[in-house]
């Protein structure tokens, strides 16, 4: 299922209304909508064709601000209430009234999550790399599920949409982490459909959803499809949509990769092309013995889809 998982309406700072909102992510090929306003529990109607995710943009308090009011955001699923006062430092919060934005913060992520844990939610870090979140920062934190890898609007806004070195980090200390892409969208015209996150569901409910975000059970893309992936002896078979290279990341410099064109490097082999000679199946060599292992394709545009750690 296409889910998009980082969405504002008027409710907060965008410029549609909930249920119109629904609606152009609807016509766009979506199945799944959380709208993520910020302190703001947006309630579009129910309807049979797409399934909405109760959701929010929330706060919290950087340990180390390097300047003033620098807080960070997370997002959170499945939620049925926003706290008035969570708790964070008053000299970070404001409202933004011709935006329609405001920010609270609870005191740290780790509070922040366990206010969603009590309502059986779940907890992705929002855009490390746009917050400019302290890597160290995040390493010491804890109870989220995962980490917002890519954020369209974050980048074309300013270039700083792809967070996945603060991944790539959390990865190699051990830590179990799961990766969403979004579009972050405000301005339909603009931002809708940047990117986005596929679920694997094991049936069409809101709390299905939750669950495969819970469990990692998804890829996520800004173009590209990952088709299956499967383990064999000596590597990884990936089968994924027409690709100039098929990439197996792991922890510190290590990582193989098979693309194609003259200089394409063949840690591997390329086992199906199509008529265009783009690479549909890969088997790409080694990293069985790696700490984890993730999987990059990219298309011809530079586009990319992430798997989430095997």
């Amino acid at each position: 299922m296409k889910a998009a998982l980082h969405t504002h309406s008027t409710v907060s700072d965008g410029s549609l209304p909930p249920d119109q909102l629904v609606e152009a992510y609807v016509q766009a090929g979506f199945d799944v909508v959380a709208i993520t306003d910020h302190w703001r529990l947006a309630q579009p109607a129910s309807r049979d064709d797409v399934i909405t995710i109760p959701a929010a943009e929330l706060g919290f308090d950087l340990t180390n601000p390097r300047y003033p009011r620098q807080s960070a955001e997370f997002l959170v699923y499945g939620i049925d209430h926003i706290p008035d006062d969570p708790g964070g430092d008053p000299a970070n919060w404001y409202f933004n009234s011709e935006d329609n934005y405001e920010v609270r913060t609870f005191p740290t992520l780790d509070d922040g999550c366990a206010w969603a844990a009590g309502q059986e939610a779940v907890v992705y870090v929002a855009h490390p790399y746009w917050n400019q979140m302290p890597i160290s920062e995040l390493v010491a934190m804890s109870g989220f599920a995962g980490i917002e890898i890519f954020n369209g609007s974050a980048e074309t806004e300013c270039g700083r949409g792809d967070s996945s070195p603060w991944w790539d980090t959390l990865l190699g200390e051990g830590r179990q982490t799961f990766g969403i892409a979004t579009d972050d969208q405000h301005y339909p015209l603009f931002d809708l459909g940047l990117a986005w996150t596929m679920l694997r569901v094991v049936d069409r409910s809101p709390s299905a959803v939750v669950d495969a975000l819970r469990t990692g059970a998804a890829y996520c893309s800004e173009g590209p499809m990952i088709h299956e992936i499967q383990e064999v002896p000596g590597g990884v078979e990936v089968a994924c949509s027409g690709a100039r290279s098929v990439r197996v990341q792991t922890e510190q410099e290590y990582g193989m990769s098979v693309s194609i064109g003259r200089s394409g490097r063949r840690q591997g082999r390329i086992l199906a092309t199509d008529d265009n000679g783009l690479i549909t199946r890969a088997f790409v060599e080694g990293g069985n013995d790696r700490r984890y292992r993730r999987i990059v394709v990219v298309d011809t545009q530079g586009r990319r889809a992430w798997s989430n750690p095997l």
